[in-house]
């Protein structure tokens, strides 16, 4: 499929199918954000975590 036959599909589509491909293509291949998980653990080491008694 080449660039040009995507922008047709795209165009193509409703605006909820456009917005599910747009996420779709985001998490996919764009989003350079460590994990959910990562960020919770290192936020409660920096903000609240664990004391050393």
């Amino acid at each position: 499929m080449t660039a040009d036959e995507v922008m047709k599909a795209i165009q193509e589509m409703d605006n909820g199918e456009r917005i599910k491909l747009l996420n779709l293509l985001f998490d996919n291949y764009f989003d350079s954000r460590p994990p959910k998980d990562q960020i919770l653990k290192e936020n409660e080491e920096i903000f609240g975590g664990k004391e050393d008694k």
